[in-house]
């Protein structure tokens, strides 16, 4: 019983240092670097062969990567289509249909009604905050193009998707439930 004892204080503690560093407390390696200046963002308009593809180039290049590798050093795409951008240090909300959030540099927008659409393209730190990186390009769709991958798998189900530390850390509270539970049923 007194294992079981140490074992559910180990497991509480271990969550409470899981919880520290997921919000970015005492762990410094969840802040995010700062945003680059000095970048380019250049977007390309769509092609004929491509009519709902943009293309962005960044000079000088930067890491782009998924924001669920919590890579503090790196940076992804928000691409914010037939809506206005947010401002610099503005946290970039998910499950909005008009803002896809992407790793990628050619980047598909998706089943667009035909007319005159605007996609401009905001460059984010991994925490989804909006540098002041960002590039425009207006086009028109002639007809409805059909309906493609869209979000560049970021945000499968129309959410974020669950950080290893996020899942560390729902692990560890099944698990101290669990001994919690085993250790009232051994004192009856």
């Amino acid at each position: 019983m007194l294992k079981l004892h140490r074992l559910l204080v180990g497991l509480v503690a271990a969550m409470g240092l899981v919880a520290i560093a997921g919000s970015g407390g005492v762990a410094h390696a969840q802040t995010p670097a700062p945003c680059p200046t000095g970048l380019t963002l250049a977007v390309a308009p769509p092609t004929a062969t491509a009519p709902t593809t943009v293309t962005v180039t960044l000079t000088p290049p930067v890491t782009i990567k998924s924001p669920a590798d919590a890579d503090p050093a790196s940076y992804h795409l928000h691409y914010f289509v037939d809506t206005p951008a947010l401002d610099a240090g503005t946290l970039i909300p998910a499950g909005d249909p008009q803002i896809i959030h992407s790793i990628s540099l050619v980047q598909d927008l998706g089943e667009l009604a035909a007319g005159s659409h605007q996609v401009t393209v905001v460059l984010g730190q991994f925490n989804h905050s909006a540098c002041e990186a960002r590039g425009s390009a207006t086009f028109t769709v002639a007809q409805p193009a059909p309906a493609s991958a869209g979000n560049a798998g970021l945000t499968e189900g129309g959410g974020f998707p669950l950080g290893s530390v996020t899942v560390a850390a729902l692990a560890m509270l099944a698990l101290a439930f669990v001994a919690a539970g085993r250790l009232g049923w051994l004192r009856r």
